[in-house]
């Protein structure tokens, strides 16, 4: 529990069991990210991006209505992944993306260009929790993102919703110097996932005040304050953090 506790400030200091009922009954807001995870062949890196790189042009000749971007580890266990995501879209109109894509012979495209060196797929849809984010539109352009995915007791779903949407209210009533975003993912392992954006390495520098002290000076007390990490940490079995860091140059957009 410590250090699940000391994951938590960490990261406030610095965007799967069952989606719980909240998100899974939210079929409207376009509050869905698409993400692939892609390995690349070993020894063949350079020869993936350079195909990564033709197959975007061929995708921004077609007009292609997603502004995909591609993301890379940094920091943390495996650093050999690709994350390529777009956000946000809704079910619904998933199929309407496909067809698109079929009429633009988008998959024989990257077919044809990108997946002979490709070692593996990890396709995902994870649900962004719009309500209990902080991601203001400030005009900050993020290069690094701090992603802590928790792994969720089987049956700790509702009041994981209940901590997080706690510990996310507390934040914003301090006023958190850091945006955050919060994300379930839907398939793989799952899990609940904590994104916290920064502009470079120097952004990452602790804060004078950590998010513990000013929590227990926001609540009036440290035990107060540590009643609400223990519940929160109560939730998981264990939790892992992945730095990962956009490329611009393997994305269509830098937005």
């Amino acid at each position: 529990m410590k250090i699940l506790r000391n994951t938590i400030v960490s990261i406030f200091t610095m965007l799967f069991i069952l989606i719980p009922p909240a998100f899974a009954a939210d079929k409207e807001v376009k509050s869905l990210a698409e993400v692939w995870l892609m390995t690349p062949n070993p020894g063949q890196v350079v020869k993936f991006e350079q195909a990564f790189i033709e197959h975007l042009k061929y995708r921004k000749s077609k007009g292609d209505p997603r502004n995909w971007n591609t993301y890379v580890p940094t920091i943390g266990k495996d650093l050999s992944n690709y994350t390529v995501r777009f956000c946000c879209t809704a079910f619904k109109d998933v199929s309407a993306y496909n067809d698109w894509a079929n009429k633009n012979k988008i998959g024989e495209h990257w077919n044809n260009t990108v997946a002979a060196y490709v070692a593996k797929y990890e396709h995902y849809f994870d649900r962004v929790d719009l309500e209990n984010g902080h991601w203001p539109n400030n005009g900050k352009k993020y290069k690094f993102f701090e992603v802590t995915t928790y792994d969720v007791k089987m049956g700790h779903g509702k009041n994981t919703e209940q901590s997080k949407k706690v510990i996310s209210d507390h934040a914003k009533a301090m006023k958190w110097a850091h945006s955050w975003g919060w994300s379930w993912r839907s398939a793989g392992d799952g899990g609940l996932m904590l994104v916290v954006p920064f502009e470079d390495y120097a952004d990452m520098a602790p804060l004078e005040k950590s998010f513990g002290k000013s929590l227990a000076e926001h609540l009036g007390s440290e035990d107060k304050a540590d009643a609400v990490f223990a519940d929160w940490t109560s939730n998981f079995n264990s939790a892992q953090t992945t730095v990962w860091m956009k490329r611009d140059d393997l994305s269509i957009s830098d937005d």
